[in-house]
């Protein structure tokens, strides 16, 4: 009996030293139902270093070093706490957060960011981190850790935004994957069945194409979550999911302008909402002809009536903007730009300079399939067909959208949004190896010499009012040429039932990541 007795003393001496920090603080706020990958940040079977959109659930398992704040007006400290650099932006000097523990229960530290930032770059792994974060194993110096909690980012050329990047800098556990081959890296399976963050939640049960279920981190580093468990429903689309919040099935997704109007006039559930930050614009691939035109490319824009698609079909919840810029502080005075005024005319007229076909008709692909963007196809499709460009809109998922549009090949004309704001312009589209095309191209099929000094010039540009200035010669340079279709940027909005308590959502482009406090969340009676 003694010995029994001692046995379970120890055992039980043993699990309390086991239990996390926070656990006896963590659950009983109730199970929170989300479909947080539906609509246009949302993007089902996203893994970290792939994430075009998506980052609102993976921000729910992994950390990346640095996150957008609760509205993207500022950067905010997440396993990076500070950063600094030397004079000329060639040395970054990254401090970690101590004290956290991945979730298996293991010590995060130093090694951890040099390996994925090392597996990030690696060509093998072919990840999108070096187009969307301007870094390349070429132009990666070194990655060191300085020690346990200090890594340094050496450059060969000057990269004063680089923390604005750091920001799709997912850190990954260094001792659960160093045996992963970087060639394996886009089809293992560990994300899905045994995934090991930083984050807030814990990977539970995933059943693909069905939903993801996650339970609090005890030992997050901003302190265990409130909920019980977290569930991420998937839905084929915004009808769907729509359906499902409003028969109680879940507590919240995204929604179209019109639908979160209905909803706010019915005062029934809670409306999440702000800018998107997204232009939403037609690309043009350049390796087709018709399209090298400046011509085309212009009668593109007077055949359509933006005004009036951004007024009375999309209810006003969006802008119509002069270049890839969604903000106004990107512009230049508005004297110096062309806005294209709808004129079916002027359209016309240019299409026949050109020697356009009007009976050839184009593909116009999509990842879009919500309502918002199908009605405003629609109403881009019947105002080019009046001037006499035919378009067809062909919506595909987000997984074979990415697996062929990025090589430039297979399309034509894309109707798409990209997250534009000061600190993270997306210069890679533009340049030659900027994105992993098949010809080595830039994206759209053609450099731009113009373009491409303004670009280089304002990649080294440490002083921000130079920096915006030429931002604003960027965009004079894409509005003049008609470099892109660039129809608007909109509102967006989530929809919450009501007994959700201090949850916080923003339509922040491709899901942030920004600063949730998903911790917090909890589910009320």
């Amino acid at each position: 009996m003694w010995n029994r007795r001692l046995t379970l003393t120890i055992l039980l001496a043993l699990l309390l030293t086991l239990v996390p920090v926070h656990a006896q603080d963590a659950g009983g706020g109730g199970t929170l139902i989300g479909a947080f990958d539906v609509g246009p940040g949302g993007a089902p079977k996203v893994i970290p270093f792939m994430d075009t959109a998506g980052r609102t659930w993976l921000s729910k398992i992994f950390s990346p070093l640095i996150s957008w704040n609760a509205d993207m007006s500022a950067l905010e400290p997440q396993l990076a706490t500070e950063w600094s650099s030397n004079e000329d932006s060639t040395v970054w000097t990254f401090t970690l957060r101590e004290g956290v523990v991945w979730h298996d229960g293991e010590a995060f530290d130093s090694e951890d960011v040099v390996f994925s930032l090392n597996l990030a770059l690696n060509p093998d792994a072919a990840t999108n981190f070096p187009g969307f974060s301007s870094l390349s194993r070429e132009s990666v110096a070194s990655i060191t850790a300085v020690d346990a909690f200090t890594v340094e980012v050496a450059l060969n050329a000057p990269n004063p935004r680089l923390p604005f990047f750091m920001i799709f800098a997912w850190v990954l556990p260094q001792h659960a994957l160093a045996d992963l081959n970087p060639a394996d890296y886009q089809t293992t399976d560990w994300f899905f069945t045994n995934p090991v963050g930083t984050g807030p939640f814990m990977h539970d049960e995933y059943v693909a194409d069905q939903f993801w279920a996650l339970v609090p981190n005890p030992n997050y580093f901003r302190g265990a979550p409130k909920l019980d468990r977290l569930i991420n429903r998937y839905f084929a689309d915004e009808t769907s999911a729509l359906l499902a919040l409003e028969s109680g099935e879940i507590n919240f997704t995204y929604v179209s302008g019109d639908v979160a109007l209905r909803l706010q006039e019915e005062g029934t559930y809670q409306i999440y909402d702000g800018p998107s930050g997204v232009t939403n614009y037609f690309i043009f691939n350049l390796r087709n002809p018709v399209f090298q035109d400046v011509r085309v490319r212009q009668a593109f824009l007077y055949a359509i009536d933006r005004t009036a698609i951004a007024e009375t079909v999309l209810k006003g919840t969006a802008a119509v903007v002069p270049c890839i810029g969604a903000f106004p502080s990107m512009w230049p005075d508005a004297s110096e730009l062309n806005d294209y005024a709808y004129d079916p005319a002027m359209a016309a007229d240019l299409l026949q300079q050109a020697g356009y076909d009007t009976a050839a008709s184009y593909e116009l692909v999509t990842y879009y399939n919500n309502q918002f963007h199908l009605d405003a196809m629609a109403a881009q499709q019947a105002f080019l067909a009046a001037a006499g460009i035919n378009i067809v809109p062909l919506a595909q998922d987000v997984p074979t959208y990415n697996s062929y549009f990025y090589t430039g090949e297979g399309w034509d004309i894309s109707y798409r949004g990209v997250g534009v704001n000061v600190g993270n312009f997306p210069f890679s589209f533009y340049e030659v190896g900027g994105q992993p095309t098949t010809d080595g191209a830039p994206l759209m099929g053609e450099l731009f010499p113009e373009l491409q000094a303004l670009i280089d010039a304002a990649r080294v540009e440490a002083d921000a009012d130079a920096y915006l200035g030429l931002l604003q010669d960027i965009c004079k340079f894409q509005n003049e040429n008609a470099l892109e279709g660039y129809m608007w940027t909109a509102v967006r909005f989530g929809a919450g039932s009501n007994d959700l308590q201090d949850f916080y959502w923003f339509p922040a482009a491709g899901g942030g990541p920004y600063e949730d406090h998903a911790e917090l969340w909890s589910v009320g009676e």
